[in-house]
Parts: C-alpha cells; structure tokens; sequence
C-alpha cells in the first residue's frame, strides 16, 4: 500500500514541477468500478431504470436491482460467500425476480449455505411505486424461498429484521445522527451501505438521496460489476489502475495548457482556466488514491485479529476449540468481517425460545473490543499517510503558484466577469485546502471526510472543463482531441502492461471462485 500512495504522490509532484517549469518561460525567466475484460456479469449493456432494490442475506449476502416489471436488472455479491454462490451463474439477469430468487435460493441448498443449521434468511426490499406494491414484491421473494426450500426437504424463515451486523451499523449511525432518526429506515440505510460501497458518494450523502436515486445510482454501478469482482481482484485492479491512470491521465489533461501554449495563449484568460482544470483534476484524483489505499472497510476485512481478541469472542459464543473453525474466513483467518459473518448466522437462527437481545448482549462487549482493535488500525494507517497527504496538498499549491503569478500578469487585462468567475472557481480550492488541513490537523481522516473533499473537487473540475472549453473552438477542440489520443498511443506499452495485469488477476480471481465453488460441491456430494 504505501509503495502505491507513494508512487501516486511522486507522480503528482513530478507533474507540478514539469508544469510550473513549462509556465516559468510565460514569465520571461529559464526557470489526475469497470476495465473491458471479460464478460459483464449484468447484462453489459447501458443500465435501464431501476424500480426496487432486494438484498438477500443467508451468508452468502446478494443484492439485486429490478425494474418496474419485476425483471433483474443486477444481481451482485456482497462478500466472497456470494461470489462463489453466483459463479458461473450470468443467465439471472432478465429474469422474473421469482425465478431468479428460486435459482439463487436453490443454489444455496446446493452448495450447502442454506441448511438446517442456517435456514434464516434476511430479506430487506425498498422502492417500488407504492407501499402496496413493495408489500407484494416481499411477499413474492419470501414465497418463492419457501417453496424453493421445502422443494428440498428444507424449512426456512424469512426475517425483515436485518443481520445483526447490519442493524448494529444502523444504530450506531443513527446514534450519531440523531437527527436521521425519523427518515432513514433500515432499508434505506441498507441502501446507502450499499452505494457508498462503490467508492463514489458517502455513507451521509447517500441517506440524503431519494429511495429512487438511491436505487437507481446502485443499479448504474452494479451494472458494471463483473462475475470476478471479488475483494482480492479488486485491490490488484485498483493497484494497476491507480498508477497506469495517474501517469496517463496527468499527461493528457495537460494538453490543453500544451495547445494554448503552441498557440500563442500562454499568457490569456483561457490559460488560467486550464490552470485551474489542472489543479482540480490532479488534487481530486491524488485524494481519491488517498481514500482507497486508507479504506477503513478493506482493513476491517482484511485485518487478522489478536490472539485476545479472538479469544474472547470464542469465550463470549460459548464455542470449544474445536470450534474456532467456524470463525474463520476462507483463507484461514479471523477477521471482524468473518466473525460478524458469523454471528448474524448464530442471531437469526436462534429460536423463539431464546433471548435473541441476550444473545447480542452477551457477545457485544468483545465485539465492540475487536472492532476498536480493527479501527486503531486503520487510525495507524491513516496517521502514517498523513505526511503524505500533506505533500499532496504541497504539490498542488506548487501549481497555484504560477497559475497566481499568471493572475497577477495579466489581470489588468481580464475583464471582470471572468475575474468573478475565477475567484469562485478557486474559492471551492481553497475552501478544499483548508478543509482538508483541518482534518489532518485535527486527527486522522477517514476515508469518507477524504472522499467528500474529493468529490468536491471533482464536481468543481467538471464544471471548469465546461467553461474552458466553452472558450476554444471547434477546430481547438479536435487538436485537443488528436494530442490526447497521441499522449495514449505513445503509453501503448505501459497500456498492454496494465491490460496483462488486469488478466493476470482476473484469471487468479476465475480460478479461485471456480475452486470454492467445486469444494462446496463436492463436499455437499460426500456428504
């Protein structure tokens, strides 16, 4: 991870030097969720309107997106579980939600998720035209996974509930927003759990969002998902991708201060402009890179848990040490992800004769003692990236400095519309810097806080790239046009680097997900 953060971090600084000594001749001195690979796992295609979000937990956790007719639109794994589950299983989408819920409630009685000992299974739907309708759809699904169980000899419940993890994240979140209280549901925090897992939106400004933007930005992102998106592929892909995108994408959105440069613009109006692009497009990628490579979540399931810890979890859920197996992920380890995995299966099957409150009482105290080991964790991480954050907010005042030196030069010849226009455009800048400031000042930023400040930037981007652009002509725009596509033809080689690593870790993914699947058959076969 750090070697990632640090190569992105060199990259922005090594472009700010280049572009601050290309702007010092201006003066008269000699001093920026899908790759193509593989088949989409929802359709490929541009993603329709959606009308309703599902989510299935048995452990595996599926969630699915329908349309007004009641078809799948996506249907996307939620954990490693799942992946395996859908493996191989392209054909759910187009289907009626019923006969999807039927294949998929008949796999997991095949691969042995759905069995006597788990044979609660959490249904959580929202959307729909009205009350009436989304009351017809749940009764739907919870029909059809009843029939398709006991078609196997299996009695099921359904539970409207929610997992306890996810109920214990609501009420947490609820407790801190206190003011939410009336108008997120737990479905509606589902939701917002679910898009803020995209990367792009945070976990408050998703539960602002209408249940029908809400579900129609999950649709549009799962409808990207591809079969093998496992975590393990994820974090590679996102690895190539950082670095291959930073290099590339730095060059290109360089070009228009290129063009204006070769003609005869360097010292105009459109330069600052182009300046200001710049900053944006670099500050706001740099802090995305920040984000991922600090993501709380991946150290949350990635992070092997003390000896202690675990201990007392295993103390707390009354289980020998024949039985710590169970608590384990599928690569051996115990992580907070694979206990609360676990848990949900031990809260929703207990019976009606058990105290399912006492349950959660009983094991909350080593729960929460985990979670606070996973979260000083991520708190080191943070910490440890701070300086280079720090750097990055460096290395984008580098390039201020010469877009104001610019500013400076020639503001005696702007008219005043365009300086009122680029003191707001950059006040958004500087509002980010400060902000940004604070919270490494203030402590150690969550990825969320980082990805706020970054969407901003992002937003505040797009909308200078509109008014530059509104500036040049339509012959400047295709010279643009050609020069970017130059810069990526001549990374052709860095480009079939990346593609083979995007392969490479694709087919690891396949491999992995088709060898999980086939021991869950097999097993079920033995047994």
């Amino acid at each position: 991870m750090k070697k990632i953060i640090s190569t992105i971090l060199f990259i922005l600084m090594l472009s700010s030097i280049i572009l601050t000594s290309v702007s010092c001749s201006l003066f008269g001195g000699n001093a920026n969720k899908g790759d193509n690979n593989g088949e989409n796992n929802n359709g490929g295609q541009e993603a329709k309107k959606a009308d309703s979000f599902v989510s299935l937990d048995i452990n595996p956790e599926i969630t699915l997106t329908l349309d007004e007719n009641g078809a799948v639109l996506t249907v996307v794994g939620e954990n490693e579980d799942a992946n395996v589950l859908l493996y191989g299983e392209e054909t759910l989408v187009g289907l009626n939600v019923e006969e999807a819920i039927a294949r998929i409630t008949a796999l997991a009685t095949e691969l042995g998720y759905l069995t006597e000992e788990n044979s609660t299974v959490s249904v959580i739907a929202d959307g729909c035209k009205d009350n009436a309708a989304l009351e017809e759809l749940k009764t739907k699904i919870s029909a059809k996974i009843t029939a398709t169980a006991e078609a196997s000899g299996l009695s099921v419940t359904i539970d409207e509930e929610g997992a306890y993890s996810l109920v214990r994240q609501y009420e947490a979140f609820i407790e801190t927003h206190p003011d939410l209280a009336s108008s997120v549901t737990l479905s509606k925090f589902k939701m917002a759990v679910t898009a803020r897992e995209n990367g792009d939106i945070t976990l408050e400004a998703a539960v602002e969002l209408d249940d029908s933007e809400l579900i129609n930005r999950i649709n549009n992102a799962h409808a990207e998902i591809k079969a093998y998106y496992t975590e393990v592929y994820e974090e590679r892909r996102a690895e190539a991708l950082r670095v291959y995108e930073m290099a590339l994408e730095t060059e290109v959105e360089k070009v228009y201060i290129e063009y204006l440069m070769a003609n005869g613009k360097g010292a105009s109006y459109e330069m600052l402009y182009a300046y200001v692009y710049q900053i944006y497009a670099m500050t706001s990628r740099g802090l995305y890179a920040a984000a991922d490579t600090i993501e709380f979540f991946d150290t949350a399931r990635n992070y092997e848990l003390s000896e202690e810890k675990v201990a007392a979890i295993v103390e707390a859920l009354g289980l020998d040490e024949s039985e710590i197996e169970k608590l384990k992920n599928s690569d051996g380890k115990i992580t907070l992800d694979s206990v609360l995995d676990y848990v949900d299966i031990c809260v929703k099957n207990a019976g009606e004769d058990i105290d399912k409150e006492a349950i959660k009482a009983a094991i909350e105290e080593s729960i929460a003692s985990a979670e606070a080991e996973v979260k000083a964790e991520a708190n080191r991480l943070a910490e440890e990236y701070k300086p280079q954050i720090q750097a990055l907010i460096d290395s984008a005042e580098l390039i201020k400095g010469t877009y104001d030196g610019m500013l400076t030069m020639i503001s005696a010849l702007l008219p005043s519309t365009v300086k009122e226009e680029l003191s707001g455009l950059m006040k958004n800048y500087n509002d980010a810097m400060v902000l940004l400031s604070e919270l490494l000042a203030d402590g150690t930023p969550t990825t969320d806080a980082l990805r706020e400040v970054a969407l901003n930037l992002e937003a505040s981007k797009e909308e200078t790239l509109v008014k530059l652009e509104a500036l040049l002509s339509d012959e400047a725009k295709a010279d643009i046009e050609a020069r970017k596509q130059a810069k990526r033809e001549a990374r052709a080689a860095e480009r079939e680097a990346f593609e083979k690593m995007i392969a490479d870790a694709k087919k690891d993914a396949e491999d992995r997900l088709a060898a999980l699947k086939a021991a869950r058959e097999n097993n079920q076969t033995a047994e």
